[in-house]
Order: structure tokens, then sequence, then C-alpha cells
């Protein structure tokens, strides 16, 4: 009979040796966190414009090929904001489909008289869930700068939507506060951009420009915007 080998036993690790091992294990697994997490979270910088003027923020690009997506906040009872959307039409024509304009009405929470007004923020939101927003930001702009009416009256609001073509489900969304939230929402992510300045205009959501960047001159503030809408659609992918 073979007489069975005798296998030598292997020396333990030290408890120093196991330590170590274990830390090496945690600082590739950190590593490896952060990395994936680089990797899967990237900051997307777009594209920036070579003509005009504008704000770079260090925020996420939406920015899409052949796209200009602009979010502008804004203010019914804003002058420059009622001059600007005298503007807007000839734009949309301009670049029609290539060009994407959300509004987003909003106040400053520190100025009483902007509080009353809160409840033409959700006329506007309530209409532009019907199809309605175009008309009736028209149609509140119109009712400040030319009738002088007062939107902080809600009777007034809801004769404002029937001039569109609203009708009960309007007045019954606006009472029951349908809007409130997304009212609420528009002014945290105004603030979230720290908006200054109305009109300001978000542009691919990284580039921001406000009237103060064309001395308050909304024609200037048009045509740099112009500028900028072509110098991002002309770039080459």
């Amino acid at each position: 009979m073979a007489k069975k080998k005798h296998v030598p036993t292997p020396p333990k690790k030290s408890n120093n040796t196991l330590i170590y091992a274990g830390l090496a294990i945690l600082v590739i697994a950190a590593l490896g966190f952060i990395i994936f997490n680089n990797n899967t979270t990237p900051e997307t910088p777009g594209k920036v414009p070579t003509e005009g003027k504008f704000i770079k923020l260090n925020k996420p690009s939406t920015y899409e090929p052949g796209k200009v997506k602009i979010v502008e906040f804004m203010k019914f009872g804003c002058g420059h904001c009622y001059a600007l959307n005298q503007y807007m039409p000839e734009l949309k024509k301009k670049y029609g489909d290539k060009l994407e304009v959300i509004y987003k009405p909003m106040l400053w929470r520190s100025v009483p008289n902007d509080l009353a007004s809160k409840k033409s923020i959700e006329a506007y939101i309530v209409a532009n869930r019907t199809g309605k927003g175009e008309e009736m930001k028209d149609a509140l702009f119109k009712a400040v700068f030319v009738d002088k009416k007062d939107l902080s009256s809600q009777f007034v609001l809801i004769d404002i939507a029937r001039s569109v073509g609203l009708g009960d489900d309007f007045a019954t969304a606006l009472e029951k506060g349908d809007a409130k939230d997304e009212a609420e929402a528009n002014i945290n992510l105004a603030e979230s951009f720290e908006v200054g300045f109305t009109p300001t205009l978000i542009i691919n959501g990284n580039l921001k420009i406000d009237p103060a960047l064309t001395n308050e001159d909304t024609k200037l503030m048009n045509e740099n915007l112009d500028k900028i809408i072509s110098s991002l659609l002309n770039q080459i992918r």
C-alpha cells in the first residue's frame, strides 16, 4: 500500500495581513463607486453660442442638435415681458419647430404686490393645460397693459378666460386651486435659477439671458436672443 503523502499545512496569515486586505477591498470598492457614478451621471456641457451675450450656468444642458429649447420666466405685470412678447411671434415664425419656448409665470415672494397676483399664474397654467396657453398669455398681458385690469381679482381672471373661449370648467379649476402646486413649482424653479430680472430666459438648460445684459432694452434683448439661437443652430454636430 502506498503511503499517504504528508501535505504541509500552509502558514496562517497574521491578523495584520487580514486587516490590510480588508482595507484594500474597501478602497477598491469606493473607487469603483465613484467611477461608476461619474460614468453614469456625467455633466452635459452642451453647445456654447459663438455670438451674443449670455451667462453660462453650472447646470445640466438640455442641448439637442437642430433645436433650441427656451424656458422663459416672466410676469404678466412686467413691461419688459410684455415688450418681448411682441417680438416672440417673429422669432417663432423664423425658426419654426427648431425653437421651443416654455413659459413659466413667476413672482418674487419678498414683493407684496407680486403675492397678490399669484392667482394669475394659476390662471395661465389652467388655460395652458387645455391648449389655450398662448391665447391666455396674450389676453393677460392685454388686460394689464391695455385694459388696465387688476389680475389679483379671480372674477377678472375668469372673465379674461371667457374672452379666449374658456368656460365653467376653467372657473371651477381656478376656484379649487387645481394649479396651485404647479404655480409654486414655477416660483421654486425661478429661485433655483436665481432669477433677478424678468423676463429671464434659460436656453438649453444652462445659458441665461435677461434685460440687464442689454441695458434693459427689449429690442436689443430680442436681437441678442436671435443671435444666440442662430449660432446654436448653425454649429456643426
